[in-house]
């Protein structure tokens, strides 16, 4: 007994002490592999090789539930232990269990063959189930003993069936066709499966095919093909007898066929005051003696009295037709006094007639209230289709708003103004109306009637007779039923070009010394001026050596020093004689060193706080600032081309530049005659009265 409980104690705490042993000595614990067939048993055996002084194992083998121990069938191989060593087995919660020992602590015999052999029962599920081995080898002191181990397999074998569905609907279809679905078929097992039958218990579906073969791991078809002959509710179950472990398969099959009966109408469209045929018809599978409809007719269209005629599906007058409105409601009634079935399947049942008098867009025209009367009474309708009325009207597409922008004053200013036309019918433009007589449209009198899908630009014209802003309001009055009155804000500002440029020369042989011209362009009388010039520091005007040109001989100047580089300049006449419209220079300033060495060379002079004033003493200068750079460019407003000279060239290059045509010298600065920082056609227009005016 104190032998005994010594083992068990070294048995228990074995495991601890493996990793101790040196690698070289290991023993292998293995496996042997097995396959048969559902409820098979197979042998299994466990190969102990390299034992050296081993005298006890104990081996746990974890297995699916599929695989169940045989009572008593584990055996000890007598060859490869002594014959004191016993055996004990338990299989509890798909563990297997061996205890193999000797309570005279004998080793087990040197060899490589099998030590214990057991069998297992083969369950129904078809795979390969791997058995891995825990295993506890101890010599006769206790110590766990190094041990290696190698699972097996156990396969059952056999074919396994599988669907893609059990309940297949074919849902509502018409009857007298055929319809097809496919169910897949799939072998889930390892040996081939053979379906030896396919079976319908109805003659309405049909298997195909009705015997097949599918490889492990492979999937077929099997296509039910329904024949549908009368309407109603159809089921059967399709049964498919295979030798699959899990037994006869079934597929059941449902439908609900009809009979197609149906009353449709079609589309159709006009303009505003025409009159529209629809056209009414019938696909019927069963004999119709009668036919009832309505339709809720939208306020847009109105049935012609009298216009419903019969198609040729009646024979011989034996079915009449009438058409009744009350309210939005309008009926038919289709009868026939001897109960005669109209002839035919399909086709053309009735027409009638609509007038169309809304606005455009689409009206839906759908039956209600259908029935159509089988010669027992029977509403056999099964399908209604409805239409879409089209009413093709034009749309005027144009802008809210047309901004004539900053120009100056001229006897008429022009601007294109564009309407577009994107309905479905022409569109006539009947009259344009401006709430303020200086306003009107080139060739009002034969105002345009605008295609489908095509743009016309009216010509918008003022006609100005003081500066200043404006503002007009166009009406624009047209077929378009959606939209008879268009509404456009006009406006925008007139001004008199009147503006001071900057222009300068070095003096020869006076490097110390810098001449600026100041220029006007004016179109009105100018009576006095006003402006403050900025210049660099070193730099600074001479009141003596001020110059007034032929234009301003009458006039005098005074400058006062606003601060730093800052003059105010002022240029009056004590008689009040004003400088006539024009473009030209007015006075001349020499600015001279006053300190070191200066460089002027890049420098800008800049001219701001303009005032131009009239005889009447108002401001009219349109242009705030002038500006002049040393060495950049000559700074004359208006001398697009650069120059020096203001003509009817420059006019040509600001064209050439708007039309991205050759415009070489082009000074998009002094072109800009409006000074909105760019060039459009305003500028060209400007620079012609300047010229004008000159």
């Amino acid at each position: 007994m104190v032998r005994l409980q010594r083992y068990v104690y070294l048995l228990c705490t074995a495991l601890s002490l493996m990793m101790a042993v040196p690698a070289s000595a290991q023993s292998t614990v293995s496996l042997t592999s097995s396959s048969g067939h559902p409820g098979d048993e197979v042998e299994v055996s466990v190969m102990l090789s390299n034992a050296l002084s081993a005298t006890a194992l104990q081996i746990n083998i974890p297995h699916s539930s599929y695989l169940s121990y045989v009572d008593g069938s584990a055996v000890l191989n007598t060859q490869r232990v002594s014959a004191s060593h016993r055996l004990s087995v338990s299989d509890d919660n798909n563990l297997l269990n061996l205890y193999v020992y000797d309570l005279s602590l004998n080793t087990f015999r040197e060899g490589t063959g099998s030590l214990i052999t057991f069998r297992l029962k083969l369950g129904m599920e078809p795979a390969t189930y791997e058995l891995k081995p825990e295993v506890i080898l101890s010599d006769a002191s206790g110590t766990s003993l190094p041990v290696s181990t190698q699972a097996g397999n156990v396969t059952i074998l056999s074919p396994k069936m599988s669907l893609g569905t059990t309940e297949l609907d074919f849902g509502n279809v018409p009857i007298r066709s055929t319809y097809k679905k496919e169910v897949s078929v799939s072998n889930i097992g390892n040996e081939v499966l053979t379906i030896s039958d396919v079976t319908s218990g109805s003659p309405l579906f049909k298997a195909i095919p009705t015997s097949m073969t599918i490889g492990a791991g492979q999937q077929k078809a099997l296509t039910i093909e329904y024949c549908p002959q009368n309407e109603g509710n159809d089921a059967t179950d399709i049964t498919l007898v295979s030798d699959a472990v899990n037994g006869n398969k079934t597929i059941h099959v449902t439908a609900a066929p009809f009979s197609v009966n149906t009353l449709s109408v079609a589309n159709a469209s006009g303009q505003t005051g025409e009159e529209v045929t629809i056209h009414v018809s019938m696909q019927n599978m069963e004999p119709i003696v009668a036919v009832q409809c309505c339709f809720t007719l939208p306020d847009a269209l109105s049935y012609v009295e009298g216009s419903a005629v019969l198609s040729g599906r009646t024979s011989n007058g034996s079915h009449q037709i009438s058409g009744t409105v009350q309210g939005d409601k309008l009926s038919f009634f289709i009868l026939s006094e001897s109960n005669v079935a109209l002839s035919g399947n399909e086709g053309e049942l009735f027409t009638f007639k609509l007038l169309l008098n809304g606005t455009g867009g689409d009206y839906p025209l759908t039956p209600e209230d259908v029935l159509l009367s089988s010669i027992g009474g029977r509403d056999m309708t099964s399908e209604v289709n409805g239409a879409v009325i089209r009413i093709a009207a034009p749309k005027l597409v144009c802008a809210s708003e047309l901004d004539f922008g900053r120009v100056t004053m001229a006897e008429t200013i022009k601007r294109p103004f564009a309407i577009r036309n994107s309905g479905e019918s022409p569109l006539t433009i009947e009259r344009i109306d401006f709430s303020d007589e200086a306003f009107s449209v080139t060739n009002a009198a034969n105002l345009p009637t605008i295609a489908v899908g095509q743009t016309v630009e009216l010509e918008v014209c003022y006609h100005p007779s003081e500066d200043g802003a404006f503002a007009c309001v166009m009406q624009v009055y047209s077929d378009d039923p959606q939209n008879r009155m268009q509404v456009v804000d006009i406006k925008g500002e007139t001004y008199f070009p009147n503006q001071l440029a900057l222009s300068g020369t070095a003096e020869d042989g006076q490097p110390d010394r810098y001449a600026v011209t100041v220029s006007m362009q004016n179109s009105l009388p100018i009576a006095g001026m006003q402006f403050d010039l900025h210049w660099i520091a070193g730099m600074a005007p001479v009141q003596e050596t001020v110059t007034m040109s032929t234009r301003a001989t009458d006039y005098k100047a005074s400058m006062t020093k606003q601060g730093d580089n800052s003059y105010r300049v002022y240029l009056y006449s004590e008689n009040n004689t004003p400088i006539v419209p024009g473009n030209g220079p007015v006075v001349t300033f020499i600015y001279n060193k006053v300190e070191g060495q200066v460089s002027y060379d890049k420098t800008t002079i800049l001219a701001d706080q303009i005032v131009l004033s009239t005889t009447d003493g108002r401001n009219c200068t349109s242009t705030p600032t002038a500006s002049l750079t040393i060495g950049d460019q000559s700074g004359l407003l208006g001398d697009a081309n650069n120059d020096g000279q203001i003509t009817v060239t420059d006019v040509t290059c600001i064209i050439n530049y708007l039309l991205e045509l050759d415009s070489t010298g082009f000074i998009m600065s002094q072109a800009d005659m409006n000074q909105d920082q760019r060039i459009t056609i305003t500028d060209a227009v400007e620079l012609i009265y300047a010229i004008l005016h000159q």
